[in-house]
């Protein structure tokens, strides 16, 4: 595809304003290890927010919910969805962003050593350094940088080595010269200009195909007029075999802390109640608003190109189609800067868990902070090294989702319960961990494949093989819990006083006099119930209006305009 002069202006544009951004960030990111992770923890809700909603917009987003749309239909994106209950969402909004601001630290991994003790804490903080700072945080960027191969080898034309060389190489320099403040700064831009890529792109094409009648005809007209009714509504049909992996997404999938990109926003952000607004306008505008574009993206691509073999390319080949010239070089900068916003988030927060959690922890611990903002720096650059690499080793976008969405299955359960019961140990997330680890890859497609016995396993389908992993996965760390001794008390009472979780389940610790604990369980409770309400009713009530219905659509709206507004009256800090 040839570009016009106008279109690589924009984009060289566009890639030296993220070196400048770098530049004016380098002094004040490089100060301290603080600094070059979690921005001083002093961001606003809604700068924290909005980088939040940045690193998730990624290049592989409208890619994978093109592919999920293609195999499921609009029912397919509950495989996000879903997750507007657990620690991404309304639980991450109203439970877990004042627990996490409150323990000020930088991981996930570095908590470990707060909640437990011990040698088995200490090897547990290096084993998730390892298992989620590189290995999971590896597959992630590979399947977004897998993206960009999708896009430019089958679509564009270009080079992909080339592209992928030049993106890269701008995103390395400003993230390790500037850190966190660097990566902020320059998500701010990148959101804008990823949703107004594609809300144009979504626009245009609604416009190119007709409106909402057109999509219905075509979709007839390729699946017949049941199966296109059954892939245009909001829920899967009961009885349907994706109505399994429905079930198990809304009742199972979803317990979990906040990810690891929500968590170092939240830590970042200036103090516990920021936090909560940060993630509930990460959960609103990510998972109610932002997907819907892509939704009729992916609609219109299949109608388009009913012939296309890999659905996920049908992205990039509606964009050449309809998009003019200038416009072009908008939409394809739309789609650098979701590519860089995400890849930029996870190569930091990656090298944190190298630096804070491997080599300051166990290797190097007594040396300078200036030595650690360098050793920080050369670990963003391994950390992009390792993920181009495991790029090259993934078939697809969506088998990645998959694959990581089964990764952690019976993991969630115990990240969720160690905040509440103080019998979990060190021993028991090490459990969890392995056994999900080993479970879900026996039972993954591409291993099953290669040891001969995928014809057994296909049967069972992605839910039901989800409820095997998490069965076993459960057993296991609840076995192991009740045979190892739980932490020390002492431990467990100094983390009490940090965090202030809510009393509940805490045994012996419950009655310590000194420690400050949090009497909201019920109050927050309720606002995770209602919120989460309140996100789904907003989702869905820009779906009824995109689907001309006007009556339902409003309501829900209006709903979600009440319960929002109760929520913010009877927010209370602890």
């Amino acid at each position: 595809m040839n570009l016009h002069v106008i279109d690589w202006t924009i984009l060289i544009a566009y890639l030296i304003l993220t070196l400048i951004v770098g530049i004016y960030f380098s002094r004040k990111g490089t100060k301290s290890v603080d600094e070059f992770f979690v921005a001083g923890r002093n961001l606003p809700w809604w700068l924290a927010g909005i980088t939040m909603a940045a690193s998730a917009f990624a290049i592989d987003t409208p890619l994978g919910i093109v592919g999920l749309v293609a195999k499921e239909g609009i029912p397919g994106v509950w495989y996000a969805w879903a997750y507007v209950l657990g620690g991404a969402g309304a639980l991450g909004a109203f439970i877990f962003a004042s627990l996490l601001r409150r323990s000020e630290v930088i991981t996930n991994a570095e908590l470990v050593e707060l909640r437990y003790s011990g040698k088995s804490a200490a090897f547990l903080r290096g084993f998730k350094g390892l298992y989620f700072g590189i290995f999971a945080n590896a597959i992630t960027m590979g399947w977004v940088i897998k993206a960009v191969f999708t896009i430019n080898q089958d679509v564009l034309g270009f080079n992909p080595h080339i592209t992928l060389a030049i993106i890269l190489t701008f995103t390395l320099i400003y993230t390790a010269m500037s850190g966190l403040w660097g990566i902020v700064a320059t998500d701010f831009l990148q959101f804008i200009i990823g949703i107004i890529g594609v809300f144009t792109l979504a626009f245009m094409a609604w416009h190119h195909i007709g409106g909402l009648d057109a999509i219905w005809e075509g979709m007839i007209s390729r699946y017949g007029e049941i199966e296109a009714t059954e892939r245009m509504q909001f829920f899967p049909s009961f009885g349907k075999p994706f109505f399994v992996t429905f079930m198990v997404f809304v009742t199972l999938k979803w317990w979990a802390n906040p990810p690891a990109a929500i968590h170092q926003r939240i830590v970042a952000s200036k103090n516990e109640k920021q936090a909560s607004l940060a993630t509930l306008f990460f959960a609103i505008t990510s998972f109610a608003i932002n997907y819907w574009p892509m939704i009729i993206i992916a609609l219109i691509t299949l109608v388009i190109f009913p012939d296309l073999k890999t659905p996920e390319n049908g992205y990039g080949m509606l964009m050449v189609k309809i998009i003019p010239t200038g416009l072009l070089g908008l939409m394809l900068a739309s789609m650098m800067a979701a590519f860089m916003s995400t890849i930029d988030t996870h190569i930091n927060y990656g090298a944190s868990y190298m630096v804070n959690d491997l080599y300051r922890r166990f290797i190097n611990k007594t040396a300078s902070m200036k030595h650690y903002v360098r050793a920080s720096q050369i670990s963003t650059i391994l950390m992009l090294a390792i993920a181009v690499l495991v790029a090259y080793l993934l078939d697809s976008v969506q088998q990645a989702w998959y694959y990581i969405a089964m990764l952690t299955t019976g993991y969630g359960f115990l990240m969720v319960a160690r905040w509440f019961w103080w019998r979990i140990n060190a021993w028991s997330e090490i459990t969890s961990l392995v056994s999900s680890l080993i479970m879900s890859t026996l039972l993954s497609t591409k291993f099953a494949k290669l040891c001969g016995y995928w014809d057994f396993i296909e049967a069972w389908g992605y839910g039901w093989r989800f409820i095997v992993v998490i069965t076993f996965c459960t057993i296991s760390w609840l076995i192991v819990t009740f045979l190892t001794k739980p932490s020390d008390e002492e431990t467990l009472i100094s983390f009490c006083k940090k965090v202030k979780p809510f009393p509940t389940f805490w045994g012996p610790i419950k009655k310590h006099p000194g420690i400050d604990w949090n009497p909201y369980f019920i109050r927050s409770s309720l606002h995770w119930l209602f919120g989460t309400v309140g996100i789904f009713c907003i989702c869905f009530g820009i779906g009824s209006l995109i689907f001309k219905g006007a009556i339902l659509g409003t309501t829900l709206l209006l709903l979600a305009t009440i319960i929002f507004t109760t929520i913010f009256l009877t927010y209370k800090d602890v």
